[in-house]
């Protein structure tokens, strides 16, 4: 199965182009068995949306998620909640693998945290923080020790991540490493991701299959 592990629709992220329905059907026609929808979660974004309050911000948060659920069926492809938070403290960028809905409900207001708050949070619950494209111009690596793991491809062709760069950081450090195409536009369309024997349903498969090493990273659009 081949997972989609950054993806952004057109419903949340306002730098996005590509709506969920579109994003499920070229995904499909494409190859891939399931999209991580890792929407932007950030500070930049909300004002831009106009979300306000806890509830205003997590709804929209979750706009393009479930978007994407409604129409899972129709592409027979599977759906999984993921997240791309900004800290206000930083450029950084992170990844979560494993939230749930209740879990933004829970949390308000991420990106008004340090990360190491945010490290300690996704820790107690069983949330995997990955740094998205740590090797980018505007952004650094952390301490590794908040992390569980790193995007070490990152398949965006108007960026320049510095994979190679980022693949000898995360493997001196031993973390989990995970690919993404960070699609925002149709030419992003499966420029990374990752490609494992299991079949990853849910958010617990998806953190089993991680943490366990048992697939490969798809750093082409092969």
């Amino acid at each position: 199965m081949k997972v989609e592990m950054h993806t952004h629709t057109s419903e949340t992220s306002p730098c996005a182009h590509i709506s969920a329905n579109e994003i499920l059907k070229m995904y499909k026609e494409a190859g891939y068995g399931a999209v991580v929808i890792t929407d932007h979660y950030s500070k930049w974004a909300s004002e831009k949306n106009g979300a306000k309050t806890p509830d205003e911000v997590t709804f929209h948060f979750l706009k393009g998620y479930r978007a994407a659920l409604k129409y899972a069926k129709r592409y027979d492809i599977n759906v999984l909640l993921g997240c791309e938070v900004t800290l206000t403290e930083s450029p950084n960028d992170y990844l979560l693998y494993g939230a749930n809905e209740s879990f933004f409900f829970k949390h308000s207001f991420l990106y008004n945290l340090s990360i190491e708050e945010l490290s300690e949070i996704c820790h107690n619950e069983g949330i995997l923080i990955i740094q998205a494209h740590p090797g980018r111009a505007y952004c650094e690596p952390v301490n590794p020790a908040l992390l569980d793991g790193a995007e070490v491809y990152n398949g965006n062709p108007r960026h320049n991540s510095n994979n190679d760069k980022t693949y000898a950081w995360a493997y001196e450090h031993d973390l989990i490493m995970t690919s993404g195409s960070d699609f925002h536009e149709k030419e992003d369309l499966a420029h990374g991701g990752i490609i494992t024997e299991n079949d990853i349903t849910t958010e617990e498969q998806l953190i089993k299959t991680l943490l366990s090493g048992d697939y490969s990273l798809i750093t082409s659009d092969e």
